[in-house]
């Protein structure tokens, strides 16, 4: 952990290699004031500060690395709305949980979408995902998602796939069949991080990066402290996933995004 801490640049990667642009925000010096201080410039941290500024809070950023350098500008980028286990709980639940699970399980990509048009990010967002069935268990699912997306009106495109069209699409008949939904798809997950931060630098957000936190003072205005400044804030938010050890007190034993 503390060897990956120490590593301030980005981890060589396709994604590294094709970002928009490179960040170059100043090491936190001094003392700085703000609303709220945020901890951790990945998803969690970039997308709460755009919110805050967006309803007219001063917001300050102090990340450890660089923005996105954590799993935010290295994972997959799949957009894919889903809930493991959503018409088994909804059965359990009823009718209303059914409902709540819905606007849950889509309400993800529409903040994604939404907010890439807002703004202006070019990530390379693109529709079109398929699911492949290895078990005829699995294409029972894949009617069980049908039926799904028609009772509630779905307003995308989606479809079965049969195994002799799957050559054509992904270039193997290995799989006994699919089912596409175009209202999933792919982005480059680290120009979304660095657009929604641009974003957010564009509504008054400051942005320290290399600047690890140490320590987090607690009092009337809490104080955020690394070796070479602080941000005195009314509200910390610790968005910094498992890379940092800030707070055991209060965090240690538990699982928290």
């Amino acid at each position: 952990m503390s060897a990956m801490i120490q590593s301030a640049e980005h981890v060589a990667s396709y994604y590294a290699a094709t970002a928009n642009r490179q960040t170059d925000h100043p090491i936190l010096q001094g003392t700085e004031s703000a609303d709220i201080c945020i901890v951790g410039a990945g998803y969690t941290g970039v997308a709460t500060a755009l919110n805050l500024a967006e309803r007219g809070y001063s917001v300050a950023v102090v990340e450890a690395n660089r923005i996105g350098w954590g799993a935010s500008g290295r994972n997959g980028g799949q957009i894919i709305g889903g809930i493991t286990g959503e018409s088994k709980i909804a059965a359990r639940y009823g009718d209303g949980i059914a409902d709540m699970l819905w606007e849950m399980r889509w309400r993800g990509n529409d903040i994604i979408c939404d907010r890439i048009e807002k703004h202006a990010i070019d990530c390379d967002l693109k529709f079109g995902y398929i699911d492949v069935a290895l078990k005829q268990r699995h294409i029972e699912d894949f009617h069980e998602e049908c039926e799904w997306l028609e009772r509630h009106d779905f307003p995308y495109e989606f479809r079965l796939v049969q195994q002799d069209e799957l050559p054509d699409i992904i270039g193997t008949s290995a799989y006994i069949g699919g089912l596409i939904n175009m209202r999933n798809g792919h982005l480059h997950p680290l120009n979304l991080c660095i657009g929604e931060a641009l974003a957010a630098e564009n509504l008054g957000v400051r942005f320290f990066e290399q600047s690890p936190v140490a320590k987090i003072e607690h009092g009337p205005r809490p104080r955020v402290v690394t070796a070479t400044g602080r941000v005195e804030a009314d509200t910390v938010v610790l968005a910094g996933n498992a890379y940092h050890a800030l707070e055991r007190k209060y965090l240690g034993g538990l699982t928290f995004p």
